[in-house]
């Protein structure tokens, strides 16, 4: 039995390992997740997830967690640079409710495949993306960029929209590599 000192420092620890543990087994298997249950930006949900970086701040009571400095997650043939990663969950039940990256540049990559931005956002509730900041996606020579590039996974469409900086531009390079599906 843990006296109550005790218990002060081993419960941050179990809890920043659960939130570690809910992030592998929440995590997807590509750019678009093919279960219903799982984000995006990960391989198979089997396969474990590494997330290095400077600091790591976990706060308990906002079921917030926020890596900073230099971060890469990686999980099978997936990786994701920022130089920030805030990871939230409910309240209720310590499901993932968002993922938010951010920093000069983000940086996705899959199977030769490439999203950057400045800010990726991931909704668990609404199954969407939303890349900002100077999106692109690159699939071989295939490229398009906008404002804002927003991909709604369970309906596997996604919409590239134009703002007063920047309008939408697609280059593509036919008979190359299945185009710019995200798949």
């Amino acid at each position: 039995m843990l006296k109550s000192k005790e218990k002060k420092r081993y419960l941050p620890r179990v809890l920043c390992l659960g939130l570690i543990f809910l992030f592998v087994t929440q995590a997807g298997s590509s750019f678009a997740a093919q279960g219903s249950q799982m984000p995006v930006f990960f391989g198979k949900s089997k396969d474990p997830v590494d997330i290095s970086s400077d600091k790591l701040d976990f706060d308990q009571k906002k079921h917030i967690a926020i890596f900073t400095g230099n971060v890469v997650a990686r999980q099978a043939e997936t990786s994701l640079e920022a130089d920030t990663l805030k990871v939230v969950f409910a309240e209720s039940d310590q499901s993932l409710r968002e993922i938010i990256a951010t920093g000069k540049e983000v940086v996705i990559k899959l199977q030769g495949k490439k999203a950057l931005c400045r800010k990726m956002y991931y909704s668990a509730g609404e199954r969407k993306i939303v890349l900002t900041g100077n999106p692109s996606l690159d699939d071989g020579k295939n490229i398009i960029s906008g404002e804002e590039i927003t991909f709604f996974l369970d309906e596997e469409r996604s919409v590239v929209k134009s703002g007063q900086q920047k309008r939408v531009k697609t280059t593509i390079f036919p008979g190359q590599r299945g185009g710019l599906g995200l798949r």
